[in-house]
């Protein structure tokens, strides 16, 4: 019997447990063997406790800390897999490991990684951006001694690479694949225990928070001008609902001075945890969640509603977001008010 093997490379929390995910929902039987990079050079995945990763059944993980490019590139090539799953294709590193692959026959799949699969951009001079970025990402492939034909970086249209033989969509019903080549796209599979339970217990994660008739913000790296805006609403969500407090989920990449408005307000519950917010979003129970924007709520928990006030820094005329189309999925309603929102149970 032929045994295939998967070989993911992670780059965020959230593309770490959507690798798991696929591994234990679609790969675990003995046909295949799942292997996860998980490449810390950064910020990101820094609450990963490292001694706690253990074999979860036939999916093996390690841990790159602090390597170049090019050992990275190396360490995964020599894999040799039959089939290579990357979850940012903007990431240098990844498309030059895939187009490489895809030069040896290997399968391309291309994971989720945020909103950008249902996003629309509306860029004024895209041909000109997609020139920028592609010198920018090629010259880094260079300076880093991994040669390639000149390959294109287009940040602005999901899943555009030829190369790529498939897309893993959580809504594929929503998405419109609007580039010139023609991948399969396939369903996301539901999380499941084993890939939940393995997740929570690398991070250290255990049910100490509130999760039934609680107001969740799942908040998002913002930049300044953005700030007024986001506390404003919350504050507003609090007048809503004198006797609630809010649960708020810190991304990873919060700024201290995000952090500590927060913490001044002493109706916020503060979830500092690195754990991938989805874990806790799956579990709660007659809810309120809302986010800006967040990929956590791509994820749909049927005993919660769920809202985006994008809509409100939309209205900030500000130069990135009127660049940005974010359309609603089913499950989420935009709102620009906080008397928009009710618990499920109303």
């Amino acid at each position: 019997m032929k045994v295939i093997k998967n070989v993911y490379v992670v780059l965020t929390e959230y593309q770490f447990l959507q690798a798991v995910n696929i591994a234990t929902g679609v790969y675990n039987t003995e046909s295949y063997i799942n292997t996860i990079y998980i490449i810390r050079n950064g910020t990101r995945l820094q609450g990963l406790d490292t001694t706690k990763i253990t074999v979860l059944n036939n999916i093996t993980t390690h841990v790159i800390d602090n390597r170049t490019t090019k050992d990275i590139a190396t360490i995964i090539l020599r894999e040799k897999p039959n089939h290579f799953l990357f979850f940012q294709a903007i990431n240098a590193v990844n498309i030059y490991i895939a187009y490489k692959l895809s030069k040896k026959g290997v399968e391309i799949s291309l994971g989720p990684d945020g909103y950008s699969a249902y996003a629309k951009f509306n860029k004024k001079y895209h041909f000109l951006s997609v020139i920028r970025d592609s010198i920018k990402e090629n010259k880094i492939l260079v300076e880093n001694k991994l040669f390639v034909p000149f390959l294109r970086f287009d940040y602005y249209t999901y899943g555009c690479h030829k190369f790529i033989n498939t897309l893993w969509i959580t809504h594929p019903e929503q998405y419109v694949h609007s580039a010139k080549n023609k991948p399969n796209v396939i369903k996301l599979p539901e999380f499941n225990t084993d890939c939940i339970s393995f997740i929570a217990h690398c991070f250290n994660y255990y049910d100490d928070f509130p999760i039934e008739n609680v107001i969740y913000y799942f908040n998002q790296p913002l930049w300044e001008n953005l700030y007024n805006t986001d506390f404003e609403f919350l504050e507003a969500v609090l007048n809503q609902f004198p006797q609630k407090k809010i649960a708020v989920k810190l991304h990873p990449l919060t700024t201290k001075t995000n952090k500590q408005k927060y913490q001044n307000n002493d109706r916020i519950i503060l979830i500092e945890s690195m754990v991938p917010a989805e874990v806790l979003l799956i579990k709660l129970k007659n809810c309120i969640v809302f986010s800006g924007w967040s990929t956590v709520l791509i994820t749909e928990n049927r005993h919660c509603n769920y809202y985006f006030n994008y809509p409100i820094f939309k209205k900030t005329n500000d130069f990135i977001i009127n660049q940005l189309e974010i359309p609603a999925l089913n499950h989420i309603k935009m709102i620009t008010n906080p008397s928009e929102m009710k618990f499920p149970n109303e």
